[in-house]
């Protein structure tokens, strides 16, 4: 077993309090999908090491795992290391904080995926707000009524221009998994199960806010306060509508309240239909493609859970475990569902919401560019800081992601636009990074060992895995045949950045 020192001391440090409450829900979770499958679905085999840890690394750190890191996992020969390394990549100091920026990456993505992109000047500043509440292992209940209410988490509000019709539908579709906005416009029950009055009784929770909007104008109140209670004014009419909960029941009002601390208090209250739903639901879509219940805001449809009785019994646990997030995705990652294969072994594995092996999900655009930059040792000019992670509009960072946005919401449309093709194969990263005078191919090429060892460094540090014999004996009979081994070595690189094996999580 090859371990450096400090992997051990983190290893060593990194079991949660939780562990045994997660590893037993783990095993329902199983149990739970094996008894749907009723003898008609048989499940994909176990993912080999290498497919798993790739797998574990991008969905808890948002990028593919070190080549060092791939080499200690793979000699690593202990019985349990899989959930070893799934809490070094929690709670280890060496991960924790790449951990909570890559939750605060996703999160930002759900919270302003309703908002206009060229409008979302805010989001740097979200995402900073996020990160350091996912790094202080903030409840996600705590996180969500400081959201609406912390002065330092506005740029939510500035996304959505102040206005409260587009922050009613926000919040109800990334909180609560619910589209309300559907009924905005039409007096008839729409969206499922919502009228236009519920919606704009919604919308008067945040009538008062009167943020700066990207403009710099500041959004008029809309409120009548005859009676204090917060209201917000019918377009085109004269009528006023009082805030009231989706429930149906009324605000137990006092004179100087705040309408945004009662909502958050009603949102994340233990009896909310929705609140806890939603957030388990979109945790299961993280880390398996598809929700639950599908869409994930579709829980004021008609749409139907999957395995309501899962559903139910993680979202008990989400609540008795305080709505820790870290629970529960150690007990997703924990079960044998989450480590299957994504290799397709039976016909009956194909619909994914029968959860029979792991499907093929597309990388947000975080990931890809952090993985790029992860496989090639690149670190743009005088930007290795905080604000790198996130990135000033002319970084490459930010250039980069404006060509590879993805939704939060479609994580099973691996589709890659002929541009984004171009950019990727063409970009710096590809023609810099990737190059013969890159940091990575420069200490594989200068290092020890024969074409095939290099070779095989190369499917390890981008594939996460050892290549296969047939592999090998190609690519190091191209190395060899070349007159510059070291240009075809990139050309090897070069390929195997811009295959589609690198741009998927599989």
């Amino acid at each position: 077993m090859r371990l450096t020192l400090l992997t051990l001391v983190s290893l060593a440090v990194a079991a949660p309090l939780s562990a045994d409450d997660a590893a037993d829900l783990s095993a329902r979770i199983d149990e739970r999908l094996a008894a749907k499958w009723q003898g008609k679905v048989e499940p994909a085999p176990a993912a080999d090491d290498a497919e798993f840890f790739r797998r574990l690394s991008l969905d808890l750190t948002g990028r593919i795992p070190s080549l060092t890191m791939v080499k200690d996992f793979l000699e690593d020969d202990r019985p349990d290391k899989r959930r070893r390394w799934a809490d070094e990549f929690l709670d280890g100091s060496d991960h924790a904080d790449r951990h909570a920026a890559h939750l605060a990456t996703r999160w930002r993505a759900v919270l302003l995926a309703q908002a206009n992109p060229q409008l979302g000047v805010g989001g740097a500043r979200l995402e900073n707000w996020l990160a350091k509440q996912f790094k202080a292992s903030a409840g996600y209940d705590k996180l969500v009524r400081d959201l609406l209410t912390d002065p330092a988490a506005a740029e939510f509000y500035t996304a959505y221009e102040g206005k409260p019709e587009n922050i009613a539908g926000a919040t109800a579709r990334a909180l609560l998994g619910v589209r309300l906005e559907c009924a905005q416009c039409h007096a008839d029950r729409s969206g499922g199960a919502w009228t236009r009055e519920q919606f704009w009784e919604y919308a008067a929770f945040f009538s008062r806010l009167g943020v700066p909007r990207i403009d710099g104008n500041r959004v008029q109140a809309t409120d009548d306060t005859s009676d204090g209670l917060p209201r917000i004014k019918l377009p085109e009419k004269d009528t006023y509508i009082s805030a009231k909960y989706l429930d149906g029941s009324a605000l137990d009002w006092k004179a100087g309240s705040d309408p945004k601390v009662m909502l958050g208090e009603w949102i994340t209250k233990p009896g909310n239909r929705w609140f806890a739903r939603a957030a388990v639901n979109r945790v299961w879509q993280q880390f398996f493609g598809v929700g639950l219940i599908d869409p994930v805001d579709g829980l004021g449809s008609d749409a139907e859970a999957s395995h309501p009785e899962l559903l139910d019994e993680l979202t008990k646990a989400f609540v008795a475990h305080k709505h820790d997030l870290k629970f529960l995705m150690r007990a997703i990652v924990g079960t044998k569902a989450y480590q299957r294969s994504s290799r397709q072994t039976h016909p009956s594995q194909a619909d994914p919401r029968v959860y029979a092996r792991m499907p093929v999900r597309a990388m947000a655009a975080e990931q890809l560019f952090d993985s790029v930059v992860q496989a090639t040792g690149y670190t743009p000019p005088a930007e290795n800081t905080a604000e790198y992670l996130i990135g000033p509009a002319t970084s490459p960072r930010a250039t980069f992601l404006a060509k590879f946005q993805t939704h939060p919401d479609q994580p099973l449309d691996t589709a890659t636009s002929i541009q984004q093709a171009l950019f990727l194969m063409n970009g710096k990263l590809a023609t810099t990074a990737a190059g013969p005078g890159g940091q990575t191919l420069a200490a594989v090429s200068d290092g020890p060992g024969n074409t095939a060892e290099k070779v095989s460094d190369l499917f390890l540090v981008v594939l996460s895995r050892k290549p296969t014999a047939a592999e090998v004996k190609k690519l190091a009979a191209f190395v060899d045949a070349a007159a510059d081994r070291k240009d075809a070595l990139a050309d090897v690189f070069w390929a195997l950045l811009n295959s589609t094996e690198f741009a998927v999580n599989h």
